[in-house]
């Protein structure tokens, strides 16, 4: 903390809601430019107002001596990690450029209002980026970079929920007016994750949100731990737009535990256990390759966050919009998913593979595939009964002898495969039956 110091940890939408503000105070102030507002830059005017003129590596007319160890040219005009002392420091201190601006390089990473993207490969004017991302652009490299981000060229970005970090922070525009951008991912933005062996994996955003968690009195296949309440999920997260496939498995972990062996059918045969090392290992992979947006970590979703992008705004007993005709064998079900009725039954007694590739059936209206039937989902839970009123970001039982186990299976009646259906399985035991989905949430 120091009033002089650069604001840090901030979340993209908090600098925008910063400049929405004070663009309020300054047009009933009556000293706002008429059809002007102010804003976050644009990447292409922040780099136009960084290189004040300049072609060179640096905004000082120099270029990069070193680009991961000392270097005098970036020592002249940034804080960065080998000056900084691990911390900001206030700001105007080191060699502004020629148009009077400082730490355009170092000090702070400063949001921009871009989404991430490729540049255009043919000239352009106003440039703002693409329409929709994954990513904001951060620009100019802060007090724990290398010299190599001081260049005004560097480019970085993170989610724009990502802020909880000292080197990230925002030089404000006054601009001509323009409608600023929504500040997180549209529901069903997909990112792609690639892991070792040239595997990727999807992931869908998934929209903060309310919704009724549960099941009405008179749903087909009811059971009574299925208590209507209202749940709230105050952020946003990466939700896997398929079950994890015994390919990404083997990419991240090494082995393959499956009963039924096949690189694009969903990995089972994994305790708790199992799918929690997964997601720890991941973390560390993307982590030390520096993709990891800060804040967020690999896990299991929540039993509230799986029901919540399971729904995808449904309140039927699947996620199609349709309700069960049957407990057992059911026509509705079948368009959704994979269950004993049309996968398991033949194949069971027959010694054959009972499970089917992913995202073969329909998809829900976010996008994601198999959320009924196919393997069951392990959630980060502890199984215990729903809250009697209305809740934000539910993490279930304090202790439990028992995880939470969501979607049902191929072995499982179609009532088991219901939005609301609730299941679990003790932590350390496997089964053909049972696997996971992959989320990137905020940290715990």
């Amino acid at each position: 903390k120091d009033p002089s110091r650069p604001v840090d940890g901030v979340f993209r939408s908090e600098a925008t809601n910063f400049c929405a503000k004070l663009t309020e105070i300054e047009r009933a102030a009556g000293r706002l430019p008429e059809g002007y507002e102010y804003s976050l830059p644009t990447e292409a005017q922040w780099e136009y107002a960084c290189r004040a003129g300049t072609t060179t590596g640096l905004y000082s007319g120099k270029e990069n001596t070193s680009t991961r160890g000392v270097c005098p040219n970036v020592d002249e005009i940034a804080w960065y990690d080998q000056n900084s002392s691990s911390q900001t420091h206030v700001v105007g201190q080191k060699q502004p450029n020629a148009w009077g601006l400082y730490d355009m390089a170092g000090n702070v990473t400063e949001w921009c209002l871009d989404w991430k993207g490729a540049y255009p490969s043919q000239a352009v004017t106003d440039p703002t980026g693409p329409e929709t991302g994954t990513f904001r652009v951060l620009r100019g490299g802060d007090w724990n970079n290398y010299a190599q981000y001081a260049r005004s060229a560097a480019r970085n970005s993170n989610l724009p929920s990502s802020g909880v970090t000292s080197s990230i922070g925002f030089r404000v525009a006054l601009v001509a007016s323009a409608s600023q951008p929504s500040d997180e991912p549209v529901p069903g933005s997909s990112a792609i994750i690639s892991l070792p062996n040239n595997v990727d994996l999807d992931m869908i955003w998934i929209d903060p949100g309310t919704f009724t968690m549960g099941s009405p009195t008179d749903e087909l296949g009811r059971e009574s731990d299925e208590t209507q309440h209202k749940v709230t999920l105050t952020k946003g997260y990466w939700l896997g737009k398929y079950e994890v496939i015994q390919a990404q498995y083997e990419a991240v972990m090494g082995t393959n535990p499956s009963t039924y062996k096949g690189t694009d059918l969903p990995v089972e045969t994994v305790s708790w256990y199992d799918a929690k090392e997964f997601c720890a290992k991941l973390t560390e992979i993307e982590k030390a390759a520096g993709r990891l947006p800060e804040g967020y970590e690999y896990t299991l979703p929540t039993e509230a966050q799986w029901e919540y992008a399971c729904r995808a705004g449904t309140t039927t007993s699947l996620n199609s919009g349709k309700n069960l005709t049957n407990v057992a064998e059911c026509p509705n079900m079948d368009e959704v998913g994979w269950y004993w009725y049309n996968a398991g039954i033949e194949s069971y007694y027959q010694g054959l593979i009972c499970t089917h590739p992913v995202g073969q059936k329909q998809s829900n209206g976010w996008g994601l595939y198999d959320m009924h039937g196919s393997v069951g989902e392990w959630c980060l839970d502890c199984y215990g009964d729903y809250p009697a009123s209305a809740v934000s970001d539910p993490i279930g039982a304090d202790t439990s002898a028992y995880r939470v186990c969501r979607g049902g299976s191929w072995g499982n009646y179609a009532w088991n495969c219901r939005s609301a259906d609730r299941n679990c399985h003790s932590c350390d035991v496997g089964s053909s039956q049972v696997g996971f989905r992959l989320a990137l949430a905020p940290v715990k």
